[in-house]
């Protein structure tokens, strides 16, 4: 943090609750590494003790389970701790979480992760897929230019006992060349503000793009892409204008219509993924909300990983 940026955060310290103020005091005295990833935890917890089953506050405190703090809710009468109705609820080691959290943040390996926080390599595979679950990997918007196209990634069945086809070397390459069977395609989407989705695809068809775009694209922005079938429909569903580029023809810019943003983005993934060395096909969509994660914007603390991997996707009630 740059002296300006903690100038404003100091500034800002007499409007701390006193929930908040012990918070910070515990990071600040330095608990050892297990208490302090059991405190970070206990801040999924907000001051008005939300409930996670019915969204009622107020919940009244009922001991402890499992080395965390339990409630009640008065509304509904269930329980609930910092992790429920998470993708982390029903791990072991919490206190360890922090140090996952580190190495998340600095993009380890399975056995570089598995080494830090003193746990089996099979464990350590598991919570990663398990701490991405919930990262978003899509903004809540994407408005005004709104630049779209697919990179394709090399279709992968690591790990599988049943092949129908001849196993690949790590990394590998397609039999053929070009597009095929064998490439993913992954969308990609981003507008000039930097917000910027990252899907991978069942099929390369409009029904496709439309359901991914659909809940994020604002009514009022204007769609460019490639010159590609997908993209008038999925425009004209959606009720947005739409302008493509015929870069086959040679074109790459006319006025403000590009994609230069998303191929950059293209670029990035493509160079994120290359240092894992060949990915299965089912943890792609993991890989890319890492991405997200932690090679967009700045680079998030541990901390900021582990209130990530707490996030709950999938309350049951309305905000």
């Amino acid at each position: 943090m740059d002296h300006e940026r903690f100038r404003d955060w100091f500034s800002r310290v007499d409007e701390l609750t006193a929930a908040q103020r012990k918070a910070v005091a515990a990071v600040l005295s330095e608990p050892p590494e297990g208490a302090a990833s059991l405190a970070a935890i206990e801040l999924g917890v907000d001051d008005e003790r939300r409930c996670p089953h019915c969204g009622a506050g107020g919940a009244v405190s009922r001991g402890k389970a499992r080395g965390l703090r339990r409630f009640r809710c008065k509304e509904c009468r269930k329980t609930f701790s910092a992790l429920t109705g998470t993708a982390l609820s029903g791990l072991h080691h919490k206190e360890r979480w922090l140090a996952f959290s580190t190495s998340l943040a600095e993009g380890e390996t399975i056995k570089q992760s598995a080494e830090r926080c003193g746990i089996a390599p099979s464990t350590a595979h598991r919570w990663r897929h398990r701490f991405l679950a919930a990262v978003r990997q899509a903004p809540d918007r994407l408005a005004g230019i709104v630049e779209a196209d697919e990179t394709f990634v090399l279709e992968s069945r690591k790990g599988e006992r049943k092949l129908n086809r001849k196993p690949r070397r790590r990394g590998g390459k397609a039999r053929k060349p070009g597009l095929s069977r064998e490439q993913v395609p992954v969308l990609v989407a981003a507008d000039r503000g930097g917000a910027t989705l990252s899907h991978t695809l069942p099929a390369l068809n409009a029904d496709s793009v439309k359901e991914i775009l659909e809940p994020v694209l604002a009514p009022d922005a204007l769609l460019v892409s490639v010159a590609n079938r997908c993209y008038p429909p999925v425009a004209a569903a959606l009720d947005v204008p739409h302008e493509s580029i015929n870069a086959s023809a040679g074109e790459r810019v006319r006025g403000a219509v590009h994609i230069q943003t998303v191929n950059s983005r293209h670029s990035q993934i493509k160079g994120f993924l290359r240092g894992f060395r060949g990915i299965a096909t089912k943890y792609l969509d993991s890989y890319l909300r890492w991405f997200h994660l932690i090679e967009l914007g700045e680079q998030p603390s541990p901390r900021a990983c582990l209130e990530a991997a707490m996030a709950r996707p999938c309350l049951r009630f309305a905000n």
